[in-house]
């Protein structure tokens, strides 16, 4: 039985990748001598791959995803050695697991992809999402472009959105979305450390921070089993 169902959502398996833009919101990090305390890493690019399946009998798609976030590099930070150049950078490897409903066409059938149903463009296209995740943060600081500290760890995130397919043919189809994401809980060790260095007399806020995520993506799925 558990080899039927893995056949058969394997049969109608996609796999698609996306380009999504993060305008990030990290409470607390910025550097205390910057101007304005600017906060740092206000914007991502994020790659992603995953691979879609869906319930057979209603509109309950599932994409689980990995990602890459490219390195993020700061270099607005002024040394308490004038002559010091400091560069912290930020990169992320993720895992989501995108949870699709679309609410126009909750009992539509199993028997083609979206684009390829008759009904209303809308109807057929438009979702909602919910995709809880964890990302591992790669973080390091460099001083005049050589190491000097680096902090990784894990942080859990909860995203809420929604987009519509739109097709390109058959077996193609372009999805634009927008998620908001939540991560509740972000090392700071690294960013506060910095800090304590540059400004030793200024107060320094927890090592641990918040980011609230504003998600701009386009996904390209390819569908290689249908057959027209």
């Amino acid at each position: 039985m558990t080899l039927f169902m893995a056949g058969c959502f394997m049969s109608q398996a996609q796999y698609g990748v996306a380009v999504k833009l993060d305008r990030n919101n990290y409470s607390d990090w910025f550097i205390v001598d910057a101007p304005n305390n600017d906060q740092l890493f206000r914007s991502d690019l994020t790659l992603g791959f995953n691979y879609w399946f869906r319930l057979k009998e209603r509109r309950v798609e599932f994409l689980p995803e990995v990602t890459y976030t490219l390195r993020n590099n700061e270099d607005r930070i002024l040394g308490v050695v004038p002559d010091n150049i400091y560069d912290i950078g930020v990169s992320r490897i993720g895992f989501q697991f995108h949870t699709q409903i679309y609410p126009l066409d909750f009992e539509g059938d199993c028997n083609c992809p979206t684009w390829g149903k008759d009904g209303e463009f809308l109807n057929k296209g438009l979702f909602f999402a919910l995709s809880p995740g964890v990302d591992y943060f790669v973080t390091d600081l460099n001083v005049n472009s050589q190491d000097l500290e680096s902090d990784n760890f894990l942080s859990f995130k909860i995203g809420v959105g929604g987009g519509i397919d739109i097709g390109i043919s058959k077996q193609t189809t372009l999805t634009p979305f927008v998620m908001f994401n939540i991560y509740p809980q972000v090392s700071g060790t690294l960013l506060n450390d910095l800090n304590s260095n540059l400004c030793p007399t200024c107060d320094i806020v927890s090592a641990e921070t918040t980011n609230t995520q504003l998600q701009f993506g386009l996904r390209f799925h390819y569908r290689p089993d249908y057959k027209f």
